[in-house]
């Protein structure tokens, strides 16, 4: 069995070495080795295998399907995979005639006889290894797929390749004080605070978390004879809420929801044969969500402080421009439109999610521009810098339906087509408000083998859907009318349960006394807070700086600091509509050691500080507060998949 595997293993390594079965001749169709032939007989290869082997583009193409044959059906290792298209030297050591035994078995870690009836495996060459530096998070890399680029972990019987990826956190969490109120009183991730009430005290909450399991699949399917790159990924977690139903009514604090993350597929191809072009369908991070902190708390990821996200979904193409070692790539979506409305009940919510946006009638859309490079040579195991600026437009419309508009006499309302007038009179079909919706971002990544700087900043109106605003987003504008009291005229609602104000210029008097003095009665307009906000992060890859071995239990201790802010425009919040929060500052230190590729262990403690837009306009501890904050800490161990 020993002289048969080092025979097949012989094989292989003769196959991946010899070229020349790759070159196409005059009539068009590929050679294919003897030795792959043999591979085939010995039932290493099929029969379709090697078809597909034959149809490789060029000898370089077919030492890679070849070798990622191999990989899979795990004749060969990761590292031999690594080595062997990785390092084209190694692969054409047979042709340069470096083709006795020992010289292959070192390329390839083939064991072979040392001539007295024993075996050994002779070790590779091995390059020097450097801890690399930390990598920001990107969420949407601009590196191009390539076909056949997947190694997977399943293949389907359609013929897509799918592998798996995720993780499971479990942690402990400490906070100092809570958002306050019934509904954001005792959540397990962090909000700004001063949202309610927190009672006699701040309201110091124990956590032990562990709903934060996420799993996705990386998908590829190679057509053939095709220059298209068909990917796809799918992605879900159990952070969605508790569920409410009779079998866990009482134990529902461990039953979080599964939910979708995201769901898309991509097209890549080449215009002209040398320019990149690629097409998105489904859900994905939008397009000003380019950089995010490195932060272990990843429930909501830093809501109102200072990290502008979303996931949404969205058609989405784009191109890329290269020059030498420089890459740009300009984007482009249509996005679904989303106001994310605060006023909106359960049932709504539940139901279609939000309406606003969508009844405005047209998509919301987005723009990025992404520019990548490195910042030296010479830095290894250091990712290219990314510098990007993004933006993005929509329209938010509102509807009042005619029958939501009170019969009420309005006092002195003059002007409509009846003698005595109510606000139905003079909207007899309805109304609808619309509202713009606007935001652009200017974010860096600027990694070096000793800190890694990445840096957002991001300002706009009606902030809500992305977390930002302090999670306003519009308020009541009459544009200098007088309110007309609820004690003469009742609420009126759009269909989203948000309440819409009228009123009359030149009106005089209050409640009873309220008089138009012979105005017309007017609608208010809604306008979008306005907000900004962003944060700066800096990540120490403490191993590579003392210079700890790559192969010890050191090598994985990063350090990142981070400070976030969201800040909405003081004068908007205190109208009528808006939540008094005018701005949340986060402080964050975390400690993260990677014991290995599966484990990873964090610490980390942050500082949340919230202000309200007038002094003395919220509740803390049961009084009269204008800022409230809290001490959180939170330890926990990450298992990678």
């Amino acid at each position: 069995m020993r002289r048969k595997s080092v025979v097949v293993c012989l094989l292989v390594t003769l196959a991946l070495c010899d070229r020349s079965w790759a070159q196409r001749p005059a009539d068009g169709k590929s050679v294919v080795n003897p030795l792959v032939r043999v591979l085939q007989a010995k039932g290493i290869l099929t029969a379709e295998e090697v078809a597909q082997i034959s149809q490789a583009s060029s000898a370089n193409d077919a030492d890679q399907r070849l070798a990622k044959l191999l990989l899979m059906k795990g004749v060969i290792s990761q590292a031999d995979y690594d080595q062997a298209v990785g390092t084209p030297g190694m692969i054409n050591a047979y042709n340069a005639g470096t083709s006795s035994p020992t010289a292959i078995a070192a390329v390839y870690r083939v064991p072979i006889s040392n001539g007295v009836g024993g075996a050994s495996a002779v070790p590779p060459p091995q390059e020097p290894q450097v801890i690399p530096a930390v990598a920001p998070l990107r969420v949407l890399p601009i590196d191009i797929p390539k076909q056949g680029g997947l190694i997977p972990d399943i293949k389907l019987g359609s013929g897509a390749n799918m592998k798996l990826y995720g993780f499971f956190k479990a942690s402990a969490v400490s906070d100092t004080a809570s958002s306050g109120g019934p509904t954001f009183g005792s959540q397990d991730f962090p909000l700004p605070l001063l949202l309610a009430d927190t009672g006699p005290t701040s309201d110091p909450q124990v956590h032990i978390k562990a709903r934060s399991f996420r799993i996705g699949s990386q998908l590829e399917w190679v057509p053939k004879n095709s220059n298209i790159v068909v990917t796809g990924r799918v992605e879900a977690d159990y952070e969605g809420d508790f569920t409410n139903q009779n079998s866990v009514n009482i134990s529902s604090p461990r039953n979080g929801q599964f939910r979708t993350r995201l769901a898309w597929a991509r097209l890549d191809t080449k215009l002209g044969g040398s320019l990149p072009w690629f097409a998105e369908f489904g859900q994905d991070w939008t397009l000003y969500s380019s950089t995010l902190p490195s932060l272990f708390e990843t429930t909501g990821t830093a809501i109102g402080m200072g990290s502008l996200w979303e996931r949404a979904p969205m058609f989405r193409t784009g191109v890329q421009f290269h020059s030498g070692d420089l890459k740009v790539q300009p984007e482009f979506a249509i996005v679904l439109p989303v106001a994310g409305t605060a006023a909106l009940t359960d049932e709504q919510r539940a139901r279609f999610g939000d309406r606003a946006g969508p009844e405005s009638n047209q998509p919301a859309v987005e723009s990025r521009i992404v520019f990548q490079f490195p910042l030296s040579h010479s830095w290894q195991g250091v990712v290219p810098a990314q510098v990007i600026v993004s933006g993005h437009h929509a329209e938010i419309n509102e509807i009042i339906p005619f029958g939501n508009l009170p019969t009420t006499v309005i006092p002195g309302a003059a002007g409509c087509a009846t003698a005595t007038c109510s606000i139905r009179d003079f909207f007899p079909r309805g109304l609808q408000l619309d509202n713009p919706q606007n935001i652009w971002t200017a974010e860096a990544q600027l990694p070096t083998p000793w800190v890694t700087f990445t840096g957002k900043y991001y300002q706009g109106g009606d902030l809500r859907f992305p977390f930002g605003g302090q999670l306003n987003d519009v308020f009541n504008d009459l544009n200098g009318a007088v309110t007309i009291p609820t004690t003469v005229a009742a609420a009126v609602t759009a269909l989203d349960s948000r309440t819409v104000l009228f009123g009359c210029t030149g009106a005089t008097g209050a409640g009873a006394t309220f008089n138009c003095n012979g105005n017309p009665v007017v609608a208010q307009s809604f306008r979008p807070v306005r907000g900004l906000g962003g944060f700066l992060e800096a990540s120490f890859p403490l191993s590579r700086i003392f210079n700890f071995s790559s192969e010890g239990y050191n090598s994985g201790w990063v350090l990142h600091f981070s400070y976030g802010t969201d800040r909405a425009r003081a004068q908007d919040v205190r109208r009528s509509g808006a939540n008094g929060l005018a701005r949340t500052d986060l402080d964050s230190a975390s400690l993260t050691y990677r014991l290995n590729k599966w484990v990873t262990f964090v610490q980390e403690t942050s500082y949340i500080n919230t202000r309200a837009a007038n002094h003395g306009g919220k509740i803390f501890r049961g009084i009269p507060a204008t800022q409230a904050h809290s001490w959180r800490n939170e330890f926990g161990t990450i298992f990678t998949f």
